[in-house]
């Protein structure tokens, strides 16, 4: 999770919960939940984590939005080989149907030497509402990403 607050210790991560279950509930394990401040540096240093244990998948939430300290999307899409741009607007598209606010979100996909990362909205909420319909993506993804192709 990105949060300068929740980092501070000002108020507890209730996004890594939501997201380990839906992690389980994908039939994935969980590596890493870090809360780590809204800083490219920060984020850039996870993903690095990530891509050097060979994780194929990781789950950035927070700091998708028009916050001046909202710098996820930028920094992912300046680390990937390519982005996904179809799951960023399947993500904004699910989240609109519970609020119109969803449409100022710029979380979506990137991809870098065989790891997908996507970066998802800061509130638990949100998280309920789209995980559901996200898992059959990110796992038909994943399996085209290791070659397997459509199903």
């Amino acid at each position: 999770m990105l949060s300068d607050r929740a980092a501070a210790g000002k108020y507890e991560d209730r996004s890594g919960p939501v997201l380990r279950r839906f992690l389980a509930e994908w039939g994935l394990d969980v590596l890493d939940v870090s809360v780590i401040p809204d800083d490219a540096a920060g984020l850039e240093a996870a993903v690095g984590r990530w891509l050097a244990a060979g994780v194929s998948l990781g789950l950035a939430s927070g700091g998708t939005g028009l916050g001046p300290r909202d710098v996820t999307p930028q920094t992912l899409a300046a680390w990937c080989d390519y982005e996904v741009p179809g799951i960023g607007e399947w993500i904004r598209a699910e989240s609109a149907r519970h609020t119109g606010s969803a449409w100022l979100s710029r979380g979506g996909a990137y991809v870098k030497r065989g790891l997908l990362v996507v970066a998802l909205p800061g509130s638990p909420r949100a998280l309920e509402q789209i995980l559901p319909g996200l898992g059959p993506i990110v796992q038909h993804a994943l399996r085209m990403m290791d070659g397997e192709g459509h199903q």
